[in-house]
């Protein structure tokens, strides 16, 4: 059963996650809502209940995007489920237009 409110976005846009932990991890993001999104990664071992900062590249034409701290809610064998934990519209802007 599907509890998500917002719609989900596609994308496939490069950007770096950073925990205490494991230090940033390259990863991928795959799709976005207002709320949070869900990024692809290798074998990194992050699990839910961490938080963690999304780094993400602007485009040099965009103004830089400050970094995101979200909440991991879900971990799948292909990645991570994120809840953003402050409203971050520059992000979900700049991969609007991506």
């Amino acid at each position: 059963m599907e509890r998500r409110h917002q719609t989900r976005s596609p994308t496939n846009t490069p950007t770096r996650i950073s925990c205490e932990a494991l230090g940033t991890i390259r990863a991928n993001i795959r799709n976005f809502s207002q709320n949070g999104l869900f990024v692809e990664l290798g074998a990194a071992r992050l699990k839910p209940n961490q938080t963690v900062e999304i780094i993400a590249d602007s485009p040099s034409y965009m103004r830089a995007i400050p970094p995101v701290k979200a909440l991991i809610v879900r971990r799948t064998d292909k990645g991570i489920g994120l809840s953003f934990l402050e409203p971050c519209p520059r992000l979900i802007d700049t991969l609007s237009t991506l």
